[in-house]
């Protein structure tokens, strides 16, 4: 895992999380989503993981992330209308430099999202990325479902 910075809003501060402190020793897996507060995302998606959080923690995943490429206070105020239990930890990659450096940006004008992350499923073990899933449009859900994530178990 290359050294990156992801953002968290820990009340109301910014807060710099970095990737090579926030993958060691942990057993992670991390979905990354094309937007905060969008319909496959906020209706299907997020909703699948969240209830299956404690399959997948019983399933050898001790960490469980959504990483999201909007501005920080989106991504908390979204974290808290989906998952107010916070079953899942939500990350703000608002300047794209985490989904920049893995290829996994792509442009959906016609959603009018322009710039965004490709959907995408990623486990990674104490830094060491296992698998990487991405869907070919940004509206699939198919390669990165709970199902895939268990599969990856």
């Amino acid at each position: 895992m290359p050294s990156l910075t992801l953002c968290d809003l820990i009340d109301d501060d910014l807060v710099s999380v970095e990737t090579t402190e926030l993958f060691r020793g942990a057993r992670t897996l991390l979905l990354g989503v094309p937007g905060a507060f969008t319909p496959v995302c906020t209706q299907h998606h997020l909703p699948e993981f969240i209830a299956n959080a404690d399959n997948l923690r019983a399933a050898g995943f001790s960490q469980l992330l959504c990483v999201a490429p909007n501005a920080p206070w989106t991504v908390q105020r979204w974290a808290k209308e989906i998952d107010p239990e916070g079953k899942i930890r939500f990350l703000s990659d608002g300047n794209l430099s985490f989904v920049r450096k893995f290829g996994l940006t792509t442009r959906v004008d016609d959603l009018f999202l322009g710039e965004c992350s490709k959907r995408y499923l990623m486990t990674v073990n104490d830094g060491v990325i296992e698998r990487l899933r991405v869907e070919r449009l940004v509206t699939d859900i198919t390669c990165t479902s709970t199902n895939s994530a268990l599969l990856d178990a």
